[in-house]
């Protein structure tokens, strides 16, 4: 009876070893399944794309003219290897932080001036409109003639680039500042510059970040206008220097390049202004 008994106490045992944890499944936040989703339909889109640029090669395109993706990858490897990309794009991202944060304050600063003052706005709106349509490209050989080749002419074309974005929707963001808020900050005591700084600016945020954002990828495609004037560095440089000897596989390193590195830099943006900028913005003008 004794042999029985500790025989069923092993077995109990071990079935309770093997019977699976019966607590509550793993369940995912809603944040985190949207990341996990955009993160799948981003894999299949590139891979997608990456199988229709290689089989394009050679058949809807001449290979001459459109580097396979096995030439630039191994073009990529041999310029990391040597250095020389990490050098491209350094110079490229220094001008184009500079270029972007200078263009950003300058935008702000101006922008809340002509949104805030009337007769500002009625008498710089006509300049901006007549400004605004020409490309940084076009801006280039005034440049030249402004500043020379030296680094300032390509800060200068970044910087266009820059501001009219920020500055136009920084003035919108601060003219439709809602007029109760300003009132009932008026009924309470504050001052203009209390009101200005407490109300109107934070009222503004949402649409100065997008302006921000927007520029962010208008300065990455001012880079290559800017590195048109005498440069011998940057992706700009790269790209335009590849063209003129045809190598195919470098110049598509270099647009390959500025492509994730203007994603990236996008990416890392989002990701301050989700962390410090949530209570101006609603969760969907994050992503």
């Amino acid at each position: 009876m004794l042999r029985v008994q500790t025989s069923r106490h092993e077995s109990s045992v071990t079935r309770a070893d093997i019977r699976p944890a019966t607590g509550r499944p793993i369940v995912f936040r809603p944040s985190v399944r949207r990341g996990l989703r955009k993160l799948s339909i981003a894999i299949v889109a590139l891979t997608a794309l990456g199988l229709a640029w290689h089989f394009s090669v050679g058949t809807l395109f001449n290979s001459m003219l459109v580097a396979s993706p096995e030439a630039t990858f191994s073009k990529i490897g041999q310029m990391l290897a040597s250095g020389e990309l990490l050098l491209h794009v350094g110079v490229s991202l220094r001008r184009v932080l500079v270029g972007y944060i200078v263009g950003c304050l300058l935008g702000v600063v101006l922008g809340a001036v002509i949104g805030r003052i009337r007769i500002v706005a009625e008498f710089v709106d006509p300049i901006i409109e007549l400004v605004r349509p020409i490309s940084p490209v076009a801006m280039v050989p005034l440049a030249m003639l402004w500043f020379g080749i030296g680094e300032a002419s390509k800060y200068f074309i970044i910087i266009y680039a820059t501001v009219i974005i920020v500055l136009l929707n920084t003035a919108a963001g601060v003219s439709r500042t809602p007029i109760m808020r300003i009132r009932a900050a008026y009924c309470l005591g504050a001052t203009d510059y209390q009101v200005f700084r407490k109300v109107i600016l934070p009222s503004a945020v949402p649409y100065i970040l997008t302006g921000m954002r927007v520029a962010l990828g208008f300065s990455f495609m001012g880079i290559v206008a800017a590195e048109l004037i005498g440069a011998r560095e940057g992706i700009g440089f790269l790209i335009m220097n590849s063209q003129l000897l045809l190598q195919t596989d470098q110049l598509f390193v270099g647009l390959l390049t500025l492509g994730v590195l203007g994603l990236i830099v996008d990416r890392i943006f989002r990701a301050v202004l989700a962390r410090s900028m949530r209570r101006y913005m609603q969760s969907d003008e994050l992503i």
